[in-house]
């Protein structure tokens, strides 16, 4: 045995499941003022992920809880937090997908220096658009988002969707040796090559196979949230049949999810669901985006039905508040993702000169964006534009594997996969680059600053796959 759950292991934990109360709606407190004001702790504590009857799991979350203390405000309120660390290894907050200034973005290293241990840091800012969002760590973030440093940030709309009940879902995945405990292989080498680290237990805000009640005619606002190091998620709901109106946090044309809800590692997929199951029946909801499918929670019915009905109510969401690219006076520039195992990756550029696969491995890098290993942040942008520049990006994925690539500070609009021209084009910070395939996307270069464009599987980050756009 290698130490993980093994299947004997895994399969008892199939049987289990708890009642979602712990964290069921990830609702905080409303602010009345402009201003909302929360505190952080950055430290250790235990939870039981896979269920009372094994030990508790030693985390480290914000204030010791996964995933850690909501964050929601109303779209206009500005934001005032302080992060303590009281871990004994130095950290960072960030605001993922918030267009925020470069001095909050969290960086270590680039936008601010690491919180050292018992020292603090003050997060100052005013999201300037609602929808979904998270903050996680940005220092060793492979590791200390493993471990489960994250939380969930909601900008709620002025006028929102009418919903009976609306839920907040960290999906995620851990892994976990037979004790419960977390494995401490972070930066194995087949993690950095291969698809990232992928965990034995999948969760929904912490919880192995959890069971969420319902009733029968309610309609649910779903924000779905993938918190995974690298594991991408395939969501079905059984007979329902889900309506996305908002992805990565902005607002599309609401459309009905004939196919699996895909939700790449950092993305997130705001959902209306309405229940349309008989009462004191139950419905799974499983995951397929790998070979074997799993079942990631459980809705049961209660007895007495809501109503008989669905409600007869608009789900569109205002349209999002972004600028909009000028194709006609864009620089065209074009990103190609090389490198992994099977990836064909000969040679690259580290620290400016040329090397083999062989020696820049010995570096513990495999990846790189245009032939160059990205991973340090005092590295030459790959991309510098003039605030207000329209950039059309071109994306090739050359490799065996997805890359969600997140662009910090700024939405992307996407207008192509593969040269097929998106009808309805959507505004992604994560877009999801599957194998072989190309993407074109545009965004308007109007938040100056040095920003982070990394993939989100936070271990090819690690191996290389990182680079910085300057605005000035």
């Amino acid at each position: 045995m290698d130490g993980r759950l093994n299947r004997r292991s895994f399969l008892q934990l199939c049987s289990l499941g708890a009642l979602s109360s712990a964290y069921p709606h990830a609702h905080a407190v409303k602010h009345a003022n402009q201003t909302a004001r929360v505190e952080l702790f950055a430290k250790t504590g235990e939870t039981k992920i896979v269920g009372r009857d094994f030990p508790a799991t030693a985390v480290w979350g914000y204030n010791g809880q996964i995933p850690g203390p909501p964050i929601r405000i109303s779209h206009g309120q500005s934001l005032d937090v302080t992060v303590n660390n009281l871990l004994e290894v130095p950290t960072s907050v960030h605001w993922h997908g918030i267009r925020l200034p470069n001095a909050m973005d969290g960086v270590a290293g680039l936008t601010q220096a690491a919180i050292n241990p018992g020292q603090s840091f003050r997060y100052q800012f005013s999201p300037p658009d609602s929808g979904t969002y998270w903050y996680h760590s940005h220092v060793n973030a492979h590791e200390q988002i493993g471990r489960g440093m994250y939380g969930p940030l909601i900008i709620e709309e002025v006028t929102p969707p009418v919903v009976d009940r609306e839920l907040v879902w960290m999906i995620d995945d851990w892994r976990l040796l037979d004790d419960a405990s977390i494995s401490d292989d972070f930066s194995s080498g087949h993690d950095l090559s291969h698809a990232g680290r992928i965990g034995n237990v999948p969760t929904v805000n912490g919880r192995f196979r959890d069971v969420v009640k319902v009733r029968s005619g309610e309609r649910i606002r779903l924000r779905l949230i993938n918190a995974s190091n690298a594991r991408n998620f395939a969501l079905s709901f059984g007979e329902l049949l889900p309506t996305v109106i908002a992805i990565d946090g902005q607002a599309v044309t609401p459309y009905k999810a004939k196919a699996p809800v895909i939700v790449g590692a950092a993305g997130r997929v705001d959902l209306i669901l309405d229940m349309i199951g008989d009462p004191d029946s139950s419905l799974i909801v499983t995951d397929s985006f790998y070979r074997n499918e799993f079942d990631l929670c459980r809705f049961a019915y209660d007895k007495k039905p809501l109503r008989n009905s669905a409600i007869n109510e608009s789900m569109s969401l205002q349209p999002p508040l972004l600028p909009e690219p000028d194709l006609s006076n864009a620089q065209n520039l074009e990103i190609v993702i090389a490198g992994g195992a099977m990836g064909g990756l000969q040679r690259a550029i580290y620290n400016g000169e040329w090397l083999g696969l062989r020696e820049i491995a010995q570096h513990g890098y495999v990846w790189a964006m245009n032939d160059i290993v990205g991973n340090k942040l005092d590295m030459s942008p790959l991309i510098s534009a003039k605030r207000g520049q329209t950039i059309r990006l071109t994306m090739r994925n050359e490799t065996a594997f997805p890359h969600p690539m997140h662009l910090h500070g700024h939405h992307m609009k996407l207008l192509s996969i593969d040269n097929n021209v998106q009808s309805d084009p959507r505004w992604l910070d994560s877009p999801l680059l599957m194998p072989k395939q190309s993407m074109q996307l545009a965004f308007v270069a109007d938040n100056p600053g040095d920003w982070l464009f990394h993939c989100h599987v936070l271990e090819h980050h690690r191996a290389g796959l990182g680079a910085l756009v300057r605005v000035a």
